[in-house]
């Protein structure tokens, strides 16, 4: 298994067998830091590796994955993947990476989700929401107001506002029609705009859709229950209508836990400490020594 883990760096950095037995070696040393295998590390390293990540930042990479794999209790390899959407969908830099792993395990405490739900959940939609102008903070109060609430998988979720915001996207551009579902959207920001809400500035530009949610979310005690239905039909359309009431009905929630991501600096390293005291993490350590 070490042999097939150092082929596999071999041929993403293009190294001779001397100079991946080294890397290797120091993988081993990281492992031992982390409470992890020589394995886990190595594979995560891999992953990163490929992407065109230097050995710099590719420690840095592996480092963030390796804390979000034991918080969030899920494998190195979906803890590369689920984090190599956010930092791309958000363009966030090496550097900040822990902070994205900073965000998801202080929302995991305050709500009744995981890191590794929340973290699959964005893996979905992260580039979409950006682009939507949702910031992470927010999406994740999102997701985690509308996890706990439905208590659906997280990929689940996170598929449904890639849904939502791939309508509105789908405006922007002038195709009205869903490609998922089919929907006719020509009709939505008409329906908004008769309850007050609009998508354009008064220059006729489209506002962040983030924007747009804190208005329907503060107004949405007001409409009828008619009103309401139209415009979850209209943003979400029929098959996730229930997630979007779920968010609007609790969205003053979604944003306490908005907040708890923004002001999440240095938590990953602190509930870390818990696990490096963990029996698991001491014979990861050990298991690190062997295969050294």
């Amino acid at each position: 298994k070490l042999d097939k883990s150092l082929t596999d760096l071999r041929i993403a950095t293009n190294g001779t067998y001397e100079e991946t037995a080294k890397l290797l070696s120091s993988y081993t040393k990281l492992g031992k830091q982390l409470g992890a295998t020589t394995k886990e590390v190595a594979d995560s390293a891999d992953s990163w590796l490929r992407q065109n990540k230097t050995l710099a930042e590719t420690n840095t990479l592996v480092q963030d994955s390796m804390i979000l794999s034991k918080l969030g209790q899920i494998d190195s390899a979906n803890a590369t993947q689920y984090l190599t959407s956010a930092t791309k969908g958000y363009n966030v830099a090496v550097k900040d990476s822990i902070g994205i792993v900073d965000k998801l395990t202080a929302v995991d405490i305050q709500s009744a989700t995981s890191a590794g739900g929340l973290a699959e959940a964005m893996s979905k939609v992260a580039n979409l929401a950006n682009m939507s102008g949702v910031s992470m903070d927010k999406l994740l109060g999102y997701l985690a107001l509308v996890g706990e609430v439905t208590q659906k998988n997280m990929s689940e979720v996170g598929n449904s506002f890639q849904t939502i915001f791939a309508r509105l996207g789908n405006i922007k551009v002038n195709k009205f029609i869903d490609d998922e579902t089919g929907d006719d959207l020509s009709q939505v920001e008409s329906v908004l705009s008769k309850l007050g809400v609009n998508l354009r500035d008064t220059q006729g530009n489209f506002r962040n859709f983030g924007d747009v949610l804190d208005e329907i979310g503060g107004k949405w005690k007001s409409f009828s229950n008619i009103e309401q239905s139209a415009i979850g039909v209209a943003i979400s359309g029929v098959r996730n209508r229930e997630n979007f009431n779920v968010l609007m009905n609790g969205y003053g929630k979604a944003l306490e836990y908005a907040g708890v991501s923004a002001n999440s600096s240095g938590n990953a390293m602190k509930k870390f400490e818990a696990y490096q005291d963990s029996v698991e993490s001491k014979t990861k350590k050990l298991t690190a020594t062997l295969e050294g």
